[in-house]
């Protein structure tokens, strides 16, 4: 990367336009204090060190158990479903007699 790149022209980073008097790139924000350099652009955003990540026990953290969650469907009453069914029934024995009458 070229720290004697002064604006206009194309970035040394990642080639976008750089206008005339731009302090940096409006596309990945690099600029002559970083050098013109993409590794510094991003240091002042307190961002984690890349560490490996494990999928595995985050999922146990997350959701408990060994394998993961697993979904839990609430228990649906059998008189829920009954009573369902039936108004089911009346709404539509409402619709035909109502187109007959």
């Amino acid at each position: 990367m070229s720290t004697r790149f002064k604006p206009p022209g194309q970035c040394p980073v990642c080639g976008e336009w750089v206008p005339r008097g731009a302090a940096a790139c409006d596309d990945c924000g690099a600029c002559a204090k970083s050098g013109w350099s993409g590794d510094t652009h991003e240091d002042g955003l307190d961002l984690p060190e890349d560490e490996p990540f494990d999928y595995d026990a985050y999922v146990a953290r997350e959701f408990g158990g060994e394998n993961g969650h697993k979904l839990k469907i609430p228990h649906v009453n059998n008189t829920w479903r009954w009573i369902a069914l039936i108004l089911l029934i009346i709404i539509v024995l409402g619709e035909l007699l109502s187109t007959f009458a």
